[in-house]
């Protein structure tokens, strides 16, 4: 049982982390906002928005990871069925097929660099955005795509 509590803990670490990041992407945009606009380029507001929506989006799948986890570290029947879930030989084998953590944290990573980016410059914050977007869609697809063939 602390094997399991142990794995659930880590993915809550995880997301914790995350949620942190996004945080303080979040608040570093907010705080731009403060500084005063520049007469006619309304292009850069549309960045601004554009970088704190991506911002909430991510923290809000965060969060509800977060909530997630610690209902399920409140019961033990709970911790149990994650575990088992978790462990199943088929899904493990889609999720390592399909990239593993690895090509979804890149991923999410990139998109938090774009959004720093996005602060000094409008194309990498564009680049770096499509970038991430589209790690995310490719790891989902090949996850759609090995649920259907094994």
């Amino acid at each position: 049982m602390d094997k399991m509590k142990q794995e659930v803990k880590s993915k809550l670490t995880y997301w914790e982390r995350l949620c942190a990041l996004f945080t303080i992407l979040m608040a570093t945009n907010i705080w731009n906002s403060f500084r005063p606009i520049s007469g006619g380029d309304n292009f850069i507001d549309f960045f601004r928005g554009f970088q704190l929506g991506v911002a909430m989006a991510f923290l809000v799948c965060a969060v509800i990871k977060v909530i997630r986890f610690r209902k399920i570290l409140k019961n033990e029947e709970a911790i149990r069925d994650f575990y088992i879930k978790e462990h199943d030989e088929r899904t493990m084998a889609i999720w390592n097929k399909s990239g593993g953590t690895v090509l979804y944290t890149c991923g999410v990573l990139i998109i938090g660099a774009a959004i720093v980016a996005g602060y000094f410059n409008s194309t990498v914050f564009i680049t770096l955005t499509l970038c991430g977007l589209f790690l995310l869609l490719v790891k989902n697809g090949l996850c759609i795509y090995y649920c259907r063939t094994m």
